[in-house]
């Protein structure tokens, strides 16, 4: 390695920079938008009644 590459090392040019963010958003926001698996809702609703046994509407 010379010291010129290792000065460009991480380095990424901002319209490449601009095209990642656009694809991870992307990608992301429709991942958000699918529904959980009902095995994970209902993992996630024992883990609150645990937290929370009386069922509080508090936060």
């Amino acid at each position: 390695m010379t010291g010129k590459n290792k000065s460009r090392r991480g380095t990424v040019p901002p319209d490449v920079a601009q095209q990642i963010d656009a694809n991870l958003k992307r990608l992301y926001s429709e991942t958000a938008s699918e529904e959980l698996p009902k095995s994970l809702a209902d993992l996630l609703a024992a883990l609150r009644e645990q937290e929370d046994p009386k069922g509080s509407d508090e936060v």
